[in-house]
């Protein structure tokens, strides 16, 4: 059975740079945020988007375009997971930026980030995921990504789905 419905959906994303490197350790343990004045001040993004809940056979995805605020204009992503393990969820990146990050609250992934110019590979450490978007319409991430060869950096995402 399929169930798809429009959404109004809140995003609200802090980006911080960290010090560490998550491709240089092993668990990721040593990341943090820069010490006051060894980092620019955060970068707030408050995203109010329409996009799409879809529920299947055990799995939740919510879809929204991307827009110029994020830098990724022209992008799709889609936040899914299976309705049996909602501590394990993927954002799938397609458009003219494509990637796929697995967050699981503990753990490092390592990821292809495409982009129009070469790929990028990346790795993602995540710190704390809570998905509440079967019972109360939110989930919220706390996580560090990295390109390789840039700096890290630590994000706290929250989507409400309206």
């Amino acid at each position: 059975m399929r169930d798809m419905e429009e959404v109004r959906i809140r995003l609200r994303s802090i980006r911080y740079e960290v010090e560490e490197s998550l491709f240089s350790v092993e668990d990721g343990e040593g990341v943090r945020m820069m010490e006051d004045g060894g980092a620019p001040e955060p970068q707030t993004i408050d995203i109010n988007t329409v996009g799409k809940r879809e529920r299947s056979e055990g799995r939740l995805k919510i879809s929204y375009e991307e827009t110029e605020a994020t830098g990724m204009d022209g992008s799709v992503t889609e936040i899914t997971f299976l309705t049996d393990q909602p501590e394990v969820v993927s954002m799938i990146r397609e458009g003219a930026v494509s990637t796929a990050l697995v967050f699981e609250e503990g753990k490092r992934h390592h990821c292809l980030y495409q982009t129009p110019f070469m790929p990028f590979e990346i790795c993602v450490r995540t710190i704390k995921v809570e998905n509440r978007l079967m019972e109360d319409g939110y989930l919220a991430l706390d996580y560090v990504i990295e390109i390789r060869g840039a700096k890290a950096e630590r994000t706290k995402f929250r989507m409400e789905v309206l």
